[in-house]
């Protein structure tokens, strides 16, 4: 298991792993695809996308001194102003509606965790 914040993390949702970092798939994406971490080379997964750094204090409900990325894999009309995506983000990390009735599987997000090890290998 890996921590992230509070959270306890397992192995079959995170695709890459190295010694300072690690990047899992997300529990309740905002934009299919979401994923938390890791470098730019997912492009190669999922076309063009909008990246969100957080930090320390600045990261919602994480706790501790520490960076993680939000990629969020963008398509033509997905939300009505582009920029309304950095909004909803917001929303979403404030926990509105954020209930484990609303989270996928661990076996749907094992599935996509699958699908992006191949890119990293």
């Amino acid at each position: 298991m890996l921590r992230f914040g509070q959270h306890l993390i397992k192995p079959s949702v995170v695709f890459l792993k190295t010694e300072l970092s690690f990047a899992l798939v997300n529990r309740k994406p905002v934009v299919p695809g979401r994923i938390l971490s890791t470098r730019a080379s997912v492009m190669s997964a999922y076309g063009p996308f909008s990246v969100l750094w957080k930090s320390g204090r600045y990261s919602a409900r994480s706790e501790g001194q520490h960076v993680h990325v939000h990629v969020l894999p963008r398509r033509a009309g997905d939300f009505s102003r582009n920029d309304n995506v950095y909004q909803e983000l917001q929303r979403h990390d404030k926990g509105e509606e954020d209930s484990p009735d609303k989270w996928r599987t661990e076996e749907e997000m094992a599935a996509e965790a699958a699908i992006l090890k191949k890119y990293f290998q």
